[in-house]
């Protein structure tokens, strides 16, 4: 469901997803990721898969009232930090990260990494406040548009495939 956050495939904690926003191709199916009012991470998310290997993650983030956003890897340890309102890259913590303006305000960010003993990895993506801070008292109204999520087993992102509830192939 890598452009229907609403499935309960996809974990909110936090927060709330609403729909549609114009996406980058035009139609409207992207999502707005609302922070609740808690005290706490306000983030959507995906277990994938427990293993080894290369791994990268994709997911296409525009600026709401919030702008700045963090990508995991499930793990604190791995994850890449994003500033929406410049395009840049805030910091990097055992990983790499990427990103890609595309049109009308919607970046492409892009986290890559390694894992060598078995975890579980996850598809993570976390509202920032504006101190750049994941745990914070949210507003309840304020967040980012989302759309686009891709997980792929390899060291580097490929363009954007969409898939519906089971594994896209490269054709």
């Amino acid at each position: 469901y890598s452009e229907d956050f609403s499935q309960s495939y996809w974990t909110k904690s936090g927060a709330s997803v609403t729909s549609g926003f114009t996406s980058p191709d035009g139609t409207a199916n992207a999502y707005k990721l609302v922070e609740d009012s808690a005290n706490s991470n306000h983030q959507v998310y995906r277990n994938t898969i427990t293993t080894t290997g290369s791994f990268s993650n994709t997911i296409f983030v525009k600026a709401a009232e919030r702008s700045k956003i963090r990508l995991n890897s499930g793990s604190s340890s791995e994850s890449v930090s994003f500033n929406l309102s410049n395009g840049t890259i805030i910091s990097q913590t055992g990983a790499t990260g990427k990103i890609v303006s595309m049109l009308n305000g919607w970046y492409k960010c892009t986290i890559s990494w390694n894992v060598t003993s078995v975890a579980a990895q996850y598809l993570l993506l976390g509202i920032l406040d504006n101190n750049g801070n994941a745990s914070y008292t949210g507003n309840g109204s304020s967040g980012v548009y989302i759309w686009g999520a891709q997980f792929e087993s390899q060291s580097q992102a490929t363009a954007y495939i969409k898939s519906d509830g089971i594994a896209a192939v490269r054709k």
